[in-house]
């Protein structure tokens, strides 16, 4: 009979354990789901500024500790009543959403600074922006492109509103005097031409400070890089 109790309370220990792992389980994949609140842009910068003045006042989040974690309440706890003292009406919902998101924002940085990673990830996203901005000219000029037939104006649109589209912009490095565009070893004529005439035409076109800006670019050598995977339709992009 002992034995069968000490059996029994030792299934029950065991079956504790996997029940108190579990709802830790469903309480860090609850606090990791992203939450579909949008969040007004004041909000943001009002959380950002506040966590500013709670670090002056000595206050601090762990992150090496979850949001909802009591050490974290403090900092937490100045954010919500400072932003609710500037903006009375901000829903409890917007406003949590938003200090979790800044924390999680603020615990990413860390982690990577931690790992030695800040430097390139800050360069990785420089690269992103600034690939991004020359698909964002490039998509300017050819609407104004006026002697292109409507067939190549549509087989240009068709390429450069692609979703990866972006990573097919010529790769920039900082040089002496602004920047040095280098091309991809896999780049067709065909691609460059219509690039240096879209770059062409958006300089013709552009502002006086946006030229000065994009007149800092310069044509670099060649960026050696695998041709990247491709439907039939762009093929004309590639070598």
């Amino acid at each position: 009979m002992q034995a069968t109790q000490k059996e029994l309370l030792s299934t029950m220990k065991v079956v504790r354990n996997e029940v108190r792992d579990l709802k830790r389980e469903i309480q860090k994949r609850k606090e990791e789901k992203p939450e579909n609140i949008s969040v007004p842009n004041r909000i943001r910068n009002n959380v950002k500024e506040f966590f500013a003045v709670g670090e002056d006042r000595e206050l601090k989040w762990d992150f090496k500790k979850r949001y909802n974690d009591e050490t974290n309440n403090e900092m937490t706890d100045f954010i919500k009543i400072s932003v609710k003292g500037v903006v009375p009406d901000v829903s409890n919902e917007v406003l949590d959403a938003a200090v979790k998101r800044y924390f999680t924002s603020k615990k990413e940085g860390a982690t990577r600074k931690a790992k030695n990673k800040d430097l390139l990830h800050k360069q990785r996203q420089a690269s992103y922006e600034r690939k991004n901005e020359k698909l964002r000219r490039r998509r300017i000029a050819l609407d104004k492109k006026k002697n292109w037939t409507e067939e190549k104006k549509a087989l240009v649109r068709k390429f450069l509103d692609h979703k990866q589209c972006y990573k097919y912009m010529s790769s920039d490095e900082e040089g002496a005097d602004g920047f040095i565009s280098h091309p991809y070893s896999w780049e067709s004529e065909t691609w460059q031409n219509v690039e240096d005439s879209l770059d062409k035409k958006y300089l013709e076109t552009c502002p006086a400070r946006s030229r000065r800006l994009v007149q800092k670019r310069t044509k670099g050598s060649e960026k050696e890089q695998p041709m990247p995977e491709h439907g039939e339709e762009f093929s004309w992009v590639f070598k």
